[in-house]
C-alpha cells in the first residue's frame, strides 16, 4: 500500500539512506522531493550532530534541492540546543564536533571545561575528554547525549558511532544519560512536527531501529524505504516504498 500525500500535512524525511547515500544523491529521491514540495510541507531529520544545519542545507541545495534552508533541517545537535533553556543550561562541556558546538553557542550556551556535559560523535575523543566529562557529571552536571547510534555506514565500512563514546562516559560515571535526543527517541520527531504546527505527519526512513521505531514512539505513521544491505529488526511500518517516486506516480 502506498501512502496518499493528501492524508498528511508534513513529511519528515531521514537524510542518509533516503536523500543521499554515503554523500551521493539518490536521484529518484531528489526528483520526488522537488515535485512533492508544492503539495506538502517537507522537513529533514538526522541524528548526525557533527554538522550545523547551515552546512546540511547547503549540501542539499548542492545536490539539487534548491529550496531547502536551515529552518527545514532538524539535527540531534540543533534539537538538543533548543532544549537548553527549558533544561536550565548555561555552560556546557562538549564532547563532540563543530556542529554541536555551534548549535549550543547560537542558543546562548557558554562552552568551557565546566558545566553540563553534552556528548555527540567526536572523532578526536580521548582520555582527557573522558576525564573532564566524568568529573563534571560526578560533580552533579547533567549528562546529555545527541544520539546513541552504534555504527555509521561509510565507504570504508561501518565505523563506531556516538554510542561508543556515550557508553564510555556512562561506564566511567556509573549512570546513563539524563536525555538522549536522537532517534529512536521521539523528541526530534515531536519537535519537528510542532515547529510547523503539523497534525498528521508521515515519517520516511530506511532504518527500522531508528526511523520507524522513533515514529512509532512519537505516535506517527511511517514508511520504510527499502535499501539494499539494510537489515535489522524493528516495528512494522505502515507503508513500504521502493523509492520516493512511488509517492507521486
Amino acid at each position: 500500500m502506498i501512502p496518499r500525500l493528501s492524508d498528511y500535512d508534513l513529511l519528515i524525511l531521514d537524510i542518509d539512506g533516503v536523500v543521499w547515500l554515503d554523500g551521493k544523491p539518490i536521484e529518484s529521491s531528489v526528483r520526488a522531493i522537488n515535485e512533492m514540495k508544492s503539495e506538502i510541507k517537507i522537513v529533514f531529520l538526522t541524528n548526525n550532530s557533527t554538522r550545523h544545519r547551515r552546512t546540511i542545507s547547503s549540501l542539499l541545495r548542492d545536490i539539487g534541492i534548491p529550496w531547502v534552508s536551515e529552518r527545514d533541517i532538524f539535527t540531534s545537535a540543533s534539537v538538543l540546543a533548543s532544549l537548553s533553556s527549558s533544561l536550565g543550561m548555561r555552560n556546557c562541556y562538549v564532547v563532540g564536533e563543530s556542529g554541536l558546538i555551534m548549535e549550543l553557542e547560537e542558543a546562548g550556551i557558554g562552552i568551557s571545561d565546566e558545566g553540563d556535559v553534552c556528548v555527540g560523535l567526536d572523532r578526536s575523543f580521548n582520555y582527557e575528554k573522558l576525564k573532564i566529562a566524568v568529573r563534571n557529571i560526578l560533580s552533579g552536571a547533567m549528562f546529555l547525549a545527541t544520539n546513541y547510534d552504534r555504527l555509521l555506514p561509510t565507504q570504508e565500512g561501518a565505523i563506531p558511532g556516538a554510542a561508543s563514546i556515550v557508553s564510555a562516559i556512562s561506564a566511567a560515571c556509573g549512570r546513563e544519560p539524563d536525555i538522549i535526543v536522537g532517534k529512536p527517541n521521539p523528541i526530534m520527531f515531536l519537535h519537528a512536527s510542532a515547529s510547523v504546527g503539523a497534525k498528521r505527519p508521515l515519517v520516511i526512513g530506511d532504518n527500522l531501529e531508528t526511523d520507524i521505531l522513533g515514529a512509532m514512539r512519537a505516535g506517527m505513521d511511517s514508511a520504510l524505504l527499502l535499501r539494499e544491505g539494510r537489515g535489522g529488526t524493528g516495528p512494522r511500518p505502515k507503508y513500504v516504498l521502493r523509492d520516493l517516486e512511488e509517492l507521486i506516480r
